[in-house]
Parts: C-alpha cells; sequence; structure tokens
C-alpha cells in the first residue's frame, strides 16, 4: 500500500502540474479533488477529508506559488502596489474562510467545491477571449481592494486553492494587460498559501488526525506531489506551444465538469448512472 501510494500521489503531482502548464492554471482546482479520493483510497477519516485536501493542497501551492511569483517577477508582470493594497483584505479573508471551513462538515464543503468547479465550466465555455489592447491601468482605493481580497480570501480558505478565478477578472478589470493580471493574480496565491497552511495546521487545535500529520496538513502527501508539479509544469508549457488553445479550452472545462458532477454525486445531492 505505502508502494502504491507513493506511486499515485507523484502521478497525481505529474498530472496538475502538467495540467497547470498546459492550462495556466495554479492546480489548486484539480489538487483539492485529487488529494480527496486518494484520502478516501487510504481510509483516512472520513469526517476530515475534504478538510486534509484542502490544508495540504494550501502547503503544495506554497512551493507553486513561490516560484510562480519570482518567475512573474522576473519578467515585470507583478504590479506590486497592487498586491500592498489587496494583501490585508486577502489574509483576513483566508483566515475567515479556513475558520467557517473548520465547522463545516466534509461533505458541505464537497458540495460547495462541486457547484464551485461547475460554476468554473460554465464560464469557461461562456467567455470569449480577451482583448489584446488594454487601457490605462487604474489601481484600486484601498477600501475597494480590501474588500475583493477579502472576497478571494474567503474563497481560498475555505475551498484549499488559488484566488485565480476571482482575481484574474478583477486585475484585467483594474486595466492591467493579460500577462500582467496572470503574475499579479499569482503574487496574490503566495500569501494565500501561507496564511493557509499555517490556519489549517492550527484550526484544528494542532491535533495529529493521521500519522505524519499537522492539523490538517498530510505531510507525505505534501512531500510527493509538490516537487512532481514542478516537474510536470514544463511538460505542460511545451505541450501548450503545439496544441490549439480552443481545443484545450474545451478538454479543461470538460475535465472540470466531470471532477465537479463527481463530487457532487459524492455527496448524494446528485446521482450519476
Amino acid at each position: 500500500m505505502e508502494l502504491l501510494g507513493f506511486g499515485l500521489f507523484a502521478l497525481l503531482g505529474i498530472t496538475v502540474g502538467t495540467l497547470a502548464g498546459l492550462f495556466g492554471i495554479g492546480g489548486g482546482m484539480i489538487i483539492v479533488p485529487g488529494l480527496f479520493y486518494l484520502f478516501h483510497l487510504f481510509q483516512l477519516p472520513e469526517e476530515s477529508l475534504m478538510h486534509l485536501a484542502a490544508g495540504t493542497s494550501m502547503s503544495i501551492m506554497m512551493c507553486t506559488a513561490a516560484a510562480s511569483t519570482w518567475a512573474h517577477h522576473a519578467k515585470g508582470h507583478v504590479h506590486w502596489s497592487i498586491f500592498r493594497t489587496v494583501i490585508s483584505g486577502i489574509g483576513v479573508g483566508v483566515i475567515s474562510g479556513i475558520l467557517l471551513a473548520s465547522y463545516m462538515p466534509s461533505a458541505v464543503i464537497e458540495l460547495i467545491f462541486g457547484l464551485f468547479l461547475l460554476a468554473i465550466t460554465i464560464k469557461i465555455f461562456l467567455d470569449k477571449k480577451p482583448k489584446a489592447d488594454h487601457v490605462a491601468v487604474n489601481p484600486p482605493d484601498f477600501t475597494a481592494a480590501s474588500a475583493v481580497g477579502m472576497v478571494i480570501g474567503f474563497k481560498s480558505g475555505v475551498l484549499g486553492i488559488g484566488g485565480g478565478a476571482l482575481s484574474v477578472p478583477f486585475l484585467l478589470s483594474c486595466g492591467l494587460p493579460m500577462n500582467q493580471a496572470s503574475g499579479t493574480s499569482a503574487s496574490f496565491t503566495l500569501p494565500i498559501a501561507l496564511i493557509g497552511t499555517l490556519g489549517f495546521m492550527l484550526v484544528s487545535g494542532g491535533d495529529t488526525l493521521v500519522p505524519w500529520s499537522t492539523g490538517y496538513i498530510y505531510w507525505p502527501a505534501f512531500c510527493l506531489v509538490a516537487p512532481f508539479t514542478m516537474m510536470g509544469a514544463p511538460i505542460g508549457a511545451q505541450l501548450s506551444r503545439v496544441l490549439p488553445a480552443n481545443r484545450l479550452r474545451v478538454v479543461f472545462a470538460t475535465l472540470l465538469l466531470f471532477i465537479g458532477l463527481k463530487m457532487l454525486a459524492g455527496t448524494g445531492y446528485l446521482t450519476l448512472a
């Protein structure tokens, strides 16, 4: 079982990394359900499956977000002035989301996650490509930025994922070109992951739920998934240069639709044949 677990966690890491490089995503939307089903397979406590998946996802995102933020910063794609206005709201939002999630049954979080994936699927199918031209950058004031940061952080704290689904549209509305919107969004994910990891470690009272875990962080999964995501990212990036973009969007949306429906089916609110 230990050898099987090693192989499956490594496979998840390679898959998530490849998809992240292929579709330009942070990976949390795949990591969380992937960990959820692997934890279920290895018979971790049913009442804590989604909490463990979300918390461990946060710890993995620390590595990927740090690497991504540095790469975008080196290219000048991070708008740090906007980052500084949003960071306090993100912190409050992440902490609030984790505290709320700690009182939710795992099945409720699974339901919310499934509905979120369905919403993202619809958004991908309906969205048009962003315009190449952009207007002048119009940074939001502190109050507006803090409010948006709280919403981004709250969603991330509850679900254990990054904030790209909300932060990229917000940054585009501020007038940032797509490359800067993506880079600045990546910088948001780093504090989300750092605060989220600490929060999920402490929110259970620091009790060890299963061997080799601290709070809701399952370290074997972190040690196996995180490095393999970094190995898979360049593979996905290379594939993205040769595969048609429109077809990739359809494939990705279909994958999220399948995962979302499967998670909803697991809650008992939806039955798949």
